[in-house]
């Protein structure tokens, strides 16, 4: 029996959200300008935003090392749940670790009690996909080493997202231990954004633009195919993987291949929960407003399996 959830939102769009949008509109983000630019560098001189001394007081928070690389392990100081998450940040691969991740992810252990694993995994264009995808396995490697897969979900927004699905297709293929629940924020499932139906949508989309994406996007891929699951795994086999939910607005250039996605699950007969907010932009869901608080509050349902 198919346990799938579709969830289209029906709240009118909040002014929030409009503001945010006519702001973006306003300032040309659309246009990329600091995607392109961290995309051509020679190599990447990201820092990630240390975690606010505010979060250090309140929770258990270990910080360790993987190749050269920061990982950040937070901890409920009372009432942890038993379950894990893993969370793969977003950015265009491009970008690293911001302050309002640190805010989401208190969100997050607010609402689940559960332990948050964020790492600062390898960018481009000092890294690759290949250089990330293996440093998330020794990652993984090491969190199965102290939980049950069965206790980890995996979670990732925008290019996190992708990574973290090509992550799990690589797990597949390896006939290793999958998550036991993919949770993707406004993924970002191909990076050739060849859909020809991102078209009609980019009128709307007042964030992203296709030019600065399909550059980021070739940077990170490396010498791989930009058509190879590691690097868009709309491509790959679904088959195997842990339960996945999506949640994506309709603003956003990337409910093209979300919507294929959905259709790809459905023909394949996996189960994959999807969640659609109209009128929301790329990023809502981290956002500071009412629509966030929904998806978040159903997340949180999702990681504790209510």
């Amino acid at each position: 029996m198919d346990s799938s959830i579709t969830y289209i939102h029906s709240e009118k769009a909040s002014f929030t959200s409009k503001m945010i949008q006519s702001m973006s509109s306003l300032f040309g983000v659309k246009k990329g300008g600091d995607m392109i630019k961290k995309s051509n560098q020679s190599k990447s001189t990201e820092v990630p935003t240390p975690v606010p001394t505010t979060m250090c007081k309140k929770y258990d928070i270990q910080e360790s090392i993987i190749n050269n690389r920061k990982v950040w392990t937070i901890k409920p100081k009372e009432n942890g749940s038993d379950k894990v998450v893993l969370y793969l940040h977003g950015g265009a691969y491009v970008t690293t670790i911001k302050k309002y991740y640190w805010k989401f992810v208190e969100e997050l252990i607010l609402k689940t009690n559960a332990t948050i694993v964020i790492p600062d995994y390898p960018l481009a264009p000092s890294s690759n996909c290949e250089n990330a995808i293996d440093f998330v396995v020794q990652l993984y490697q090491e969190l199965l080493k102290k939980y049950s897969s069965e206790n980890i979900d995996l979670m990732g927004d925008s290019s996190g997202g992708g990574l973290a699905l090509g992550f799990a297709m690589q797990l597949s293929k390896e006939n290793k231990p999958q998550p036991h629940q993919i949770i993707l924020l406004f993924p970002w499932l191909d990076v050739t954004m060849s859909n020809k139906d991102i078209l009609e949508i980019d009128k709307k989309d007042k964030i992203l633009g296709i030019e600065p994406l399909q550059i980021a996007g070739k940077a990170f891929a490396g010498e791989l195919d930009l058509k190879d699951y590691r690097v868009s795994p709309i491509y790959g086999d679904f088959s195997g993987l842990g339960k996945i939910s999506v949640f994506i607005g309709t603003h956003d250039l990337f409910v093209a291949d979300c919507r294929k996605l959905k259709s790809l699950a459905k023909t394949s007969n996996i189960s994959m929960n999807y969640f659609e907010y109209p009128k929301m932009f790329h990023g809502w869901v981290i956002a500071s407003m009412q629509e966030s608080k929904v998806a978040i509050n159903q997340s949180s349902s999702l990681i504790k399996n209510e």
